[in-house]
């Protein structure tokens, strides 16, 4: 469990890294300082993270044991890419909208 943890929480430093590495240097202005920045990737980084591991339970618990589609392989291969990134970005997502008070 702590390394799946581990792994989320990565995910989102290195998602939430990129985000303010590209506001840093395109001059977009959100970023005031080296102090702001590092808030900003503290917040993108447990927000987010914490989402993606709820996400993470969220989608052992739910996912189904079999596919059945009517779509042949594409349904199979959506439902398969649903189920193996899906509840995780949506946890992603609610974690951003969580925190996003935060990131002024």
């Amino acid at each position: 469990m702590l390394q799946v943890a581990i792994k989320y929480f990565f995910i989102a430093f290195i998602l939430s890294l990129i985000i303010v590495l590209i506001n840093t240097f395109s001059a977009t202005g959100e970023i005031y300082g080296f102090w702001h920045g590092v808030k900003i990737l503290f917040w993108l980084t447990a927000g987010p993270g914490t989402g993606m591991l709820i996400g993470g339970f969220v989608r052992q618990w739910l996912m189904p044991d079999a596919i059945y589609t009517r779509e042949g392989a594409v349904g199979i291969f959506k439902a398969k890419l649903f189920w193996s990134i899906g509840p995780q970005s949506i946890g992603w997502l609610i974690g951003v909208l969580a925190v996003s008070e935060r990131l002024y």
